[in-house]
């Protein structure tokens, strides 16, 4: 099997799960030596092509409990070696077996050092898994083929709630995920999840506490209509947001986004807080935040680049953080910290 670069650069590797003979995506890079269920089942990741850097995967097992979703919603598993042993006393099946049983493309015996030197010297890109190489028309044909409008396929279709004794949360989902709804479920707040098309009216009609915007995929600057509705919304009751909820919410407050050199993903990302201290965070978003008004405080900037990571206005009430502080492994002080933040919104 081959692995064709947008660039036309060309890896070859040996598919050992799923029957598809062409899928691609863009390649996300993932650098951390475990946490591949949770990643590949992040519905922020829909439709990309993971790629480990770590030589081994799969050696504690696949189980159906970590999962972010309902199963995998990368488009392809690209790693090293795949390992056909599990010894972890959690698991229920190996990574091909997982992986067969959601009939996803995995592809091992790849120069996983070798694409990664190249992607870290050209930029990230797209790429197509074939058992043929394709023409450049027809990888422009696969791709313009692509739906760049992802949400409403990892939202839900219908609201539906939570109970809890505390205050209410209304989600926005766009991509959420279920460890998120875990942890909020486990700190006692009722929670009433919207799908992604919802009317910003329905939910102030409902008067809930505080306005959750989940994470998803995609970029913000394709659904300029939840922008708006966000905007609508602001001043009328508190907001925090989250990865791609953070980009609506930046955007709302005035700012712009704007395309990282090095998209931010992984589970040891280092950002500094506006106190200085550092927290080391699990991040996956190509986009930063730029230009905010100066009435919108910084509350957390990234080490490497020092792009925005957090922000805050106080008048409307808005939170966000670009970083996922309920993503594992993560620093338990900083989940501890924006449930605090959470508390005191809601």
């Amino acid at each position: 099997m081959y692995i064709q670069l947008e660039d036309g650069s060309v890896f070859e590797g040996k598919q050992f799960s799923g029957t598809e003979k062409c899928v691609g995506g863009q390649l996300m890079v993932y650098s951390a030596m475990i946490g591949h269920q949770e990643v590949m089942t992040d519905p922020s990741n829909l439709d990309r092509m993971l790629l480990f850097t770590y030589p081994l995967i799969g050696g504690y097992g696949m189980n159906f409990d970590d999962a972010q979703a309902d199963g995998p919603t990368i488009s392809a598993f690209i790693c090293r070696r795949a390992m056909g042993d599990a010894t972890n006393f959690r698991s229920e099946m190996n990574l091909k077996e997982y992986l067969d049983y959601y009939d996803v493309v995995g592809i091992e015996e790849v120069d996983t050092r070798g694409l990664i030197k190249h992607l870290n010297e050209s930029g990230m890109q797209r790429a197509v898994i074939t058992d043929r190489l394709l023409t450049p028309s027809e990888m422009d044909e696969f791709f313009s083929e692509q739906d760049i409008n992802t949400i409403e396929k990892v939202s839900t279709i219908e609201v539906t709630e939570i109970e809890g004794d505390g205050k209410t949360i209304a989600l926005w989902d766009f991509g959420v995920k279920d460890g998120i709804l875990e942890k909020l479920s486990e700190e006692g707040y009722r929670i009433v999840v919207y799908p992604a098309m919802t009317n910003y009216e329905e939910i102030l009609k409902d008067d809930p506490d505080v306005l959750f915007l989940s994470s998803g995929p995609g970029m913000a600057a394709n659904y300029l209509d939840i922008v708006h509705d966000v905007g609508q919304m602001l001043g009328k009751l508190p907001i925090y947001g989250i990865g791609l909820g953070a980009q609506f919410l930046g955007l709302a407050l005035g700012g712009n986004l704007q395309k990282l050199a090095r998209p931010h993903v992984g589970a040891s990302i280092a950002v500094k807080g506006d106190s200085s201290r550092v927290f080391m965070t699990s991040q996956n978003h190509d986009y930063h935040i730029e230009h905010l008004p100066e009435s919108v405080a910084i509350t957390y900037t990234h080490i490497g680049d020092d792009t925005i990571e957090g922000f805050y206005d106080e008048r409307a009430g808005a939170y966000g953080v670009l970083f996922d502080p309920f993503g594992l492994p993560g620093a338990k002080d900083l989940l501890d910290e924006q449930l605090s933040r959470l508390s005191e919104l809601a």
